[in-house]
């Protein structure tokens, strides 16, 4: 299992273990167990030496520093032990009695999972493991509180944006032996990267909460993304199960990796005719009135790609076993995770949907916003959408088309490639309704522009997460 290297890391992060220094050095290193590793026992493991704490293994990566540089910081704050890649210069610097407390390895990022893969072995909760270009976030947040509200601290969940090769070994090591759940989220922007951390967690359960457009500057199209998504079931047990939404698209490139590793998949749909699994009643400005074998559910978010996710984690948990009244009890209660939909009420009714975008989840924010407003005016106000490369143009021009369609308001485009928005927008929608282009460090003039909206208006922010859409917000509810 070698990681495809991600393009960015968690800056800090910060996990309890309980290991001594032999068994790392013998996870981890090339060669024979070190017989005459020195008795230290670990009891922590952290990328940053600001984490350290007494009895820490320092993990050394590779980002905008050498993290090589912080070793020697991190023994004075207290750590015991630390990985270094073979042949480091900085080995050269260090005093006896810390190169003594040196792990060496092929490669920092690879030691972290081989440590990460040890110890998901050791124990055998059921691992759910959820990706997707949309949703995933919210996917796992919403199998995290169903799971959460039947197995109490049994279950444990990733947390924050802790879904790539750092994230997901920090997320392993909270499993213990009392975890019975374990929901992890796996995000990607190349081919393999999926494949790695799936044969890290080796989970029992799949959910691929959609096909869309998100990276695929790093894909010739969007079954290669599918073909991405796809490599979660690598790490999988034959038999296992994938659950996706019936209408997902690429579908056909899905079902046939799920076909030649022999995993059970299940399509998902929300739907009246299945009254077996989660159904749609009704929908209204409040939410949507649900119905869940038998029992009537209000879910109180106007977001119909949210219940699309929320069928899927409601199928996973009644196929584990959880009760019907579990279930339904943790959707009414649910939580969504910051910057995904929150509504804001003032002179303007705000939707902070700005934690990150693509083309796919603007056009179902805008049939989301416009659910909310009830017949108010929506405004839009978008910002880039990243890793589009060459198809950025077109995708821009399609939200604002798509925008247009709808019937919008007004559209607002923030950064330079959502030029293409604001023209296509402007062509469809003519004189009926006005669109205007706005650069990044020109938000105070936009949000004096936005102020003209009539009150009560919904506006509508997401973008990009380098766009930090969170400054509009922020300045319109000032």
């Amino acid at each position: 299992m070698t990681p495809v290297r991600p393009n960015r890391f968690n800056r800090s992060v910060f996990a309890k273990i309980n290991y001594d220094f032999f068994t790392v050095s013998a996870v981890t290193a090339k060669g024979h167990p070190p017989l005459n590793a020195p008795a230290v026992k670990i009891s922590s493991v952290t990328n940053s030496s600001l984490e350290v704490q007494p009895g820490s293994l320092f993990v050394p990566l590779a980002d905008r520093r050498d993290g090589h540089d912080y070793i020697a910081d991190a023994f004075k704050r207290g750590a015991v032990a630390s990985f270094i890649r073979e042949g480091h210069p900085v080995i050269k610097t260090l005093p006896a009695v810390d190169r003594i407390r040196l792990i060496p390895v092929q490669d920092p990022l690879i030691a972290l999972g081989k440590l990460a893969a040890f110890h998901r072995r050791r124990f055998a909760p059921m691992v759910i493991a959820v990706t997707g270009s949309n949703g995933k976030t919210t996917t796992k947040e919403m199998l995290a509180q169903i799971f959460h509200a039947h197995l109490g601290r049994a279950c444990i969940a990733t947390e924050k944006n802790y879904n790539n090769h750092i994230g997901l070994p920090f997320t392993l090591f909270a499993i213990g032996p009392e975890t019975r759940a374990a929901i992890v989220e796996m995000g990607m922007n190349h081919a393999g990267e999926i494949s790695y951390l799936s044969q890290l967690a080796l989970p029992h359960v799949a959910v691929i909460s959609s096909i869309g457009h998100a990276h695929i500057e790093f894909f010739r199209s969007r079954s290669g993304i599918a073909a991405a998504k796809a490599e979660i079931i690598d790490g999988m047990p034959q038999g296992g199960a994938l659950y996706v939404p019936k209408t997902i698209a690429e579908l056909a490139t899905v079902a046939a990796a799920a076909k030649r590793r022999k995993i059970l998949l299940h399509k998902i749909d929300a739907s009246m005719k299945n009254k077996s699994a989660l159904q749609i009643l009704s929908h209204s400005a409040a939410g949507f009135q649900l119905g869940l074998r038998g029992e009537r559910v209000l879910f109180p978010y106007a977001n119909k790609a949210w219940v699309s996710n929320l069928a899927l984690a409601a199928a996973v948990a009644g196929d584990a076993g959880i009760p019907t009244e579990k279930i339904a009890g943790a959707i009414r209660r649910f939580e969504p995770a910051a910057g995904r939909m929150q509504i804001i009420k003032g002179y303007f009714r705000v939707i902070d949907d700005g934690y990150n975008a693509n083309p796919d989840s603007a056009v179902a924010s805008i049939d989301s916003a416009l659910q909310i407003a009830d017949g108010r005016p929506v405004v839009c106000v978008f910002g880039d959408f990243k890793e589009l490369g060459k198809f950025s143009k077109a995708l821009h021009a399609w939200t604002g088309a798509e925008a247009a369609k709808a019937r919008i308001s007004a559209f607002y485009g923030v950064g330079s490639d959502m030029r293409h928005a604001v023209a296509a927008f402007r062509k469809i929608a003519g004189k009926k309704a006005p669109a205007y282009l706005f650069a990044r460090d020109a938000v105070g003039a936009l949000c004096e522009q936005l102020r003209t909206e009539p009150k009560g208006a919904v506006i509508l922010v997401k973008g990009s997460r380098s766009m930090k859409m969170e400054e509009i917000v922020n300045m319109l509810i000032a």
